[in-house]
């Protein structure tokens, strides 16, 4: 009967939620919480997030078993809503936050804290993430993600360049999970760590730890590539051509590494070729390979 307008479009979202309300206030708790999943379901999130905290209203400071199931599913809605549906990180902080401090050992709990540090970052929290990955790892080390936190942690620490603080994270990651599939590219990052602090001869000889190691992985031949960078930094050409032509193997940049060989190759065919004496000569041969 009317034309669907941008204008109308709010007052469909709040007819939903009083729909919702209305429907649900005949019903205890747990059957106004599954109709608020219902409600998500179909795609009304708004709708659904505002059910969720009425009923987290609703329970007030009541407790009992049947109660605190209640109002843990109502959080998580709630958090998985606003992280989720609803494009809101700081309110689905919030839900989850109250979550894991309520109820720190309830299943929900954990997955909460698989969330938080990533919802943190997204706000530009570091602290505030690397504290939510600790208490992933803390909380639960043998549960399936705690080396992905342990590994964000190194991450989070490299980039804000606390270098020492990466390498005892990835140190620990290589410790508790040896067997993790994050145990290569944790090697790596340590190794990354020395050659950012420009401690050349720690790196070269980490990065060739990684290449040992876990030969065969693509992170093996980025840390060959890296070694050579390293060498080239050191004018040690020589020895750099050798890492690029192993790394190109599996590298997933072939022809960034291709391009760093041939650089090196000809360096060394400069030197090569000149008697270093005649300065003449050396100075020709260096303004005819700038040329090309």
């Amino acid at each position: 009967m009317f034309a669907k307008t941008a204008a109308h479009r709010p007052l469909t979202g709040l007819l939903c939620a009083l729909l919702a309300l209305l429907a649900s206030a005949c019903g205890g708790p747990a059957e106004r919480l599954s109709q608020a999943r219902d409600l998500a379901l179909s795609g009304h999130a708004s709708a659904a997030f505002l059910e969720a905290k009425a009923i987290l209203f609703g329970l007030g400071t009541q407790r009992g078993e049947t109660v605190d199931a209640v109002r843990r599913g109502a959080l998580k809605l709630a958090g998985d809503l606003c992280a989720l549906h609803l494009d809101d990180p700081r309110c689905a902080a919030r839900q989850y936050r109250e979550l894991v401090q309520l109820f720190p050992t309830a299943a929900e709990a954990f997955e909460a804290r698989a969330r938080l540090g990533d919802l943190d970052l997204r706000t530009g929290d570091v602290k505030g993430a690397l504290e939510a990955w600790r208490d992933q790892v803390a909380a639960a080390p043998d549960r399936s993600g705690a080396d992905v936190a342990q590994l964000k942690i190194a991450r989070a620490l490299l980039d804000q360049g606390e270098l020492s603080e990466a390498r005892s994270a990835a140190a620990e990651l290589l410790a508790r999970w040896p067997r993790s599939a994050l145990a290569p590219e944790s090697a790596l990052l340590s190794a990354s760590s020395y050659h950012l602090e420009m401690l050349h001869k720690e790196a070269i000889r980490a990065y060739r730890n990684v290449a040992d190691q876990f030969r065969g992985t693509a992170q093996a031949s980025e840390a060959l590539f890296e070694m050579g960078n390293c060498l080239v930094e050191q004018g040690e050409d020589d020895k750099a051509v050798p890492a690029f032509t192993a790394a190109l193997a599996r590298h997933k940049d072939p022809e960034l590494v291709q391009f760093a060989l041939e650089r090196a190759q000809r360096r060394l065919a400069l030197g090569r070729s000149v008697d270093p004496k005649n300065r003449a000569a050396v100075f020709d041969r260096v303004a005819q390979h700038a040329a090309h």
